[in-house]
C-alpha cells in the first residue's frame, strides 16, 4: 500500500471505485447519487452502503452508470465527511458533497466544447418587495445577443430544494447544453433565466436544511420547505418581482415564455402554469415534487394549457419520489391534455438525468 492512493477512479466500464485510507474507523459507508444495490434512491442522496476494508483502506465500486456528474460522501462511524483525496466539491448553501464526472464515449451535450460559439452568464441581484429580500438569478445570454437588437424567447429554469441560482450552471451545465443545441441546429437562440427559488429567510432556510441533512425530512419545521415552495408567496415573488425585473432589463419576447424545473422546481413549474396559464407557452417538469393544490386547479385552466407545446413530464424509475410525477401524468391524462411523458429505467434523483431531460426538452419547444 505504499503506492499513491487516488479517489475516485472512473473505470473503463463506467463503474466508479472509491478509496479512503482510515485505520481508526470501525465502519465506513459510501452514500450519494448511486443505486448502490437498492431499488430506489431518495432526493437527498442520504442513503449509504458499507464499504469493504483491507489493510487500512476502505473501498467500494459502483455498478455502471450513465455519463454525467454525481454527488457522493463518506460516513465514518456515522460522521459524514467529504472525500479528502478529491478537491472537486459541490457548491451548496448548507450541505456539501464531493463530485465525480463520468465521461461518455462520445461528446455529450453538457460537455464544454472549446471550438463552438458560447453564450455568456450574468448574475443579477433583485430586491424582492414580496419577500423583502435580495434574491439572485443567473441569466444565460445566447452568443449573438449583443450583436443584434432582436427580442428573444425566454426559458425560466428552476432548481430543486437545497439548490440556488447557480445550480443549473455549476452542476447542470445548462449553458453548455444550450451552446451545444445551438451549434447542432436543434434550437433557436433563447435567454435562460435561472432564479433563486427559495422564499424562506436565509436563517430559517439554513436551519431547515440542516434538519433535512440529518434525515429529519418530515419534521414539522422541515415541511416548511415543501409548503413554501408552491405557496402564494412564491407565486407573487416570481410574477411580481422576478419577471418584471428580468424583462425590463433584457430583450425578451413576452409572448414566448417557457418554464421548466427539477424536483422542487418541477412543482413550482406546475404551480405557476396552473395559476398563470396564459403567461407561458411550454412547460417541463423533471422529477417533480408534490403538487396537490396545483392539480386541483388543473381542470379550471385546461383549455389554456391545450395551447402549450410541449408539456413535458419526466422522472427516473428508481427515484423514491416518482409517484409525484406519475400523479401529474395521470392528472394530465384525466383532463385530456396532450403531453410528453418519459419514465427512464436507468434514472434516479440526480443531475445526469436532468441534464438529459433539458437536452430533450428544449428542441421540443
Amino acid at each position: 500500500m505504499n503506492d499513491p492512493l487516488f479517489s475516485p477512479v472512473v473505470n473503463k466500464d463506467k463503474t466508479i471505485s472509491f478509496y479512503l485510507k482510515c485505520e481508526f474507523a470501525k465502519n465506513v459507508e459510501l452514500g450519494g447519487d448511486f443505486r448502490l444495490g437498492r431499488d430506489v434512491v431518495g432526493p437527498r442522496g442520504l442513503e449509504s452502503v458499507a464499504m469493504k476494508h483491507r489493510n487500512g483502506v476502505w473501498t467500494y465500486t459502483t455498478e455502471s452508470v450513465l455519463p454525467g456528474i454525481y454527488r457522493y460522501f463518506f460516513s465514518l462511524d456515522g460522521i459524514r465527511t467529504l472525500d479528502p483525496l478529491n478537491p472537486w466539491k459541490e457548491r451548496a448553501p448548507v450541505r456539501s458533497y464531493s463530485l465525480v464526472k463520468v465521461v461518455g464515449d462520445d461528446v455529450m451535450p453538457w460537455d464544454l466544447l472549446p471550438n463552438i460559439p458560447h453564450g455568456s452568464i450574468v448574475v443579477e441581484k433583485i430586491h424582492s418587495k414580496t419577500l423583502d429580500q435580495i434574491k439572485r438569478c443567473s441569466v444565460y445570454l445566447p452568443p449573438n445577443y449583443h450583436l443584434t437588437s432582436e427580442k428573444y424567447p425566454v426559458l425560466y429554469l428552476l432548481h430543486g430544494a437545497g439548490g440556488d441560482y447557480n445550480s443549473w450552471i455549476y452542476k447542470g451545465t445548462a449553458d453548455n447544453i444550450m451552446d451545444y443545441l445551438l451549434y447542432k441546429g436543434k434550437s433557436k437562440e433563447m435567454i435562460i433565466v435561472m432564479p433563486d427559488g427559495t422564499v424562506l429567510s436565509n436563517e430559517e432556510y439554513i436551519e431547515i436544511m440542516r434538519l433535512i441533512a440529518q434525515g429529519r425530512v418530515y419534521s414539522e419545521r422541515s415541511n416548511k420547505v415543501i409548503t413554501s415552495m408552491i405557496s402564494d408567496q412564491h407565486l407573487d415573488y416570481f410574477v411580481n418581482d422576478l419577471i418584471p425585473f428580468v424583462e425590463s432589463k433584457y430583450r425578451i419576447s413576452k409572448e414566448s415564455r417557457i418554464i421548466a424545473g427539477l424536483s422542487m422546481g418541477g412543482a413550482q413549474t406546475f404551480n405557476l402554469i396552473t395559476s398563470y396559464p396564459d403567461m407561458f407557452k411550454a412547460a417541463g417538469m423533471f422529477s417533480s415534487g408534490p403538487t396537490e393544490e396545483a392539480r386541483n386547479r388543473l381542470s379550471f385552466v385546461k383549455d389554456q394549457l391545450r395551447n402549450y407545446n410541449p408539456i413535458y413530464v419526466s422522472c427516473g424509475s428508481w427515484d423514491s419520489i416518482i409517484e409525484h410525477t406519475r400523479i401529474i401524468h395521470k392528472t394530465l391524462q384525466k383532463n385530456e391534455l396532450k403531453h410528453l411523458y418519459k419514465e427512464t429505467d436507468d434514472g434516479g434523483h440526480f443531475w445526469s438525468l436532468w441534464q438529459r431531460n433539458l437536452t430533450e426538452f428544449i428542441p421540443q419547444v
